[in-house]
């Protein structure tokens, strides 16, 4: 995927470790808006956008299971209607 590439060369460019890799990621990404995220997902291949949804929604479920909090940004809808009300 393109984006990730040149995500992890700007990374390398201004960190020697990865060990904040996705701390960069999670703040680069906030700062999308929704028509920039959609961009991103057209420009990938077919096979990258089925590898990317299968991640995500094989964590969602994960999480879920769990009824643990992760660094994204899925949570259990228990937790989320706690959070509203």
């Amino acid at each position: 995927m393109k984006f990730a590439d040149d995500l992890l060369a700007l990374y390398k460019k201004h960190f020697s470790k990865e060990d904040h890799l996705p701390i960069f990621v999670y703040s680069i990404l906030e700062q999308l808006d929704h028509d920039d995220l959609i961009h991103i997902l057209k420009d990938c291949k077919k096979e990258e956008l089925q590898d990317l949804v299968a991640s995500s929604v094989l964590e969602y479920i994960d999480c879920n299971k769990k009824k643990t909090l992760t660094p994204t940004r899925f949570q259990p809808i228990e937790q989320k209607r706690k959070k509203i009300h």
